[in-house]
């Protein structure tokens, strides 16, 4: 488990450090805040599963979202 652990981590810094640069050079701020966000929820994703950590379901998310509006344009007969 710590050898995939340091594995997801290394890659996502050294996904960093080869795309954070570019971005830099040509200020793409908005692009770099983004690509930041992504990045930093796909590591704590992949960490989180590799602790066996209970992740939550994306499906689940959007059935709370959804599910007002679902009532109401299907009401039960």
């Amino acid at each position: 488990m710590f050898w995939n652990l340091l594995l997801v981590i290394l890659l996502g810094v050294g996904i960093a450090l080869y795309e954070v640069p570019k971005l830099l050079n040509r200020q793409m701020r908005r692009e770099l805040i983004a690509f930041s966000g992504v990045l930093l929820l796909a590591v704590a994703l992949a960490v989180a599963l590799i602790l066996r950590l209970p992740v939550p379901n994306p499906t689940r998310g959007l059935e709370i979202l959804l599910g007002p509006l679902t009532r109401l344009l299907y009401p039960a007969s």
